[in-house]
């Protein structure tokens, strides 16, 4: 049988792949979403073999890729991510998940204190991006994409940069033909954003960043960035679903 599976990993409850699922929608895929992190004990064997899988998309969260004491599932998502990465298994890490990417390679993510920066937490442009990229390309044109991180990759000579902002000089890289990390979050809607500003956590942080009116702002901004950025979100997205598609024989 081909691989017929996109194996979604998410690691807290609100940071659904949004945008990313709406694009599988009426592909013939089966996606399948797990959370690692609440397994006790979790190992490979709790997920399916990468013979199975047409794609892997790993989302974000809160913790630090290097917590593997604390959160043993990231060791596991970071060695799957290195097997997916030898198999030729199209993949996208989500900010998280874009620093167990970078983990994988030998990349090192450190704490926005340990780079004396503060957290990026707002909608705004990316910088410098790869416009002949096919995945990252098309959000040259985007007037804003949803920054929520502190920690950083750190990229080497050699990384494949495909953007960057002010005060983080890695927001997306190309891992493989068919393997990007980008630390923003492509997937986030209006709706999902008000999904995530629900949660107690998720206000503190950004009014810690941000001051009292953070959600308002956040919302508004939001609003007004999706009717461009939807289109270009879904052009990037298209392209990761027919690396799907092409994999699995559909």
């Amino acid at each position: 049988m081909p691989p017929r599976t996109v194996l979604i990993l998410q690691h807290v409850e609100v940071e659904k792949p949004g945008l990313i699922l709406d694009a599988l929608d009426g592909s013939g895929l089966h996606v399948d979403i797990r959370n690692l992190i609440d397994t006790p004990g979790a190992s490979a064997d709790d997920l399916p073999p990468l013979s199975e899988l047409a794609g892997l998309v790993v989302m974000g969260g809160p913790m630090n890729a290097d917590a593997t004491t604390e959160h043993p599932a990231l060791k596991v998502e970071r060695d799957l991510l290195a097997d997916a990465l030898r198999a030729g298994v199209p993949t996208l890490g989500v900010c998280l998940g874009a620093q167990l990417l970078a983990r994988a390679q030998g990349l090192a993510v450190r704490p926005a204190a340990e780079l004396g920066r503060d957290s990026e937490i707002g909608w705004s442009a990316l910088d410098d991006v790869d416009r002949a990229d096919p995945f990252v390309g098309p959000l040259a044109d985007a007037p804003a994409v949803l920054h929520w991180h502190g920690d950083r990759i750190v990229p080497v000579p050699g990384t494949r940069v495909l953007a960057r902002t002010g005060t983080t000089e890695c927001q997306a890289f190309r891992a493989g033909p068919a393997a990007w990390g980008i630390q923003f979050h492509l997937e986030v809607t209006p709706g999902l954003l008000d999904e995530w500003l629900a949660e107690p956590s998720f206000t503190a942080e950004a009014t810690d960043a941000l001051g009292p009116d953070a959600t308002a702002r956040l919302r508004a901004d939001a609003l007004a960035a999706a009717p461009a950025l939807r289109p270009l979100a879904e052009r990037s997205l298209a392209h990761l679903r027919a690396l799907f598609m092409e994999r699995a024989g559909l």
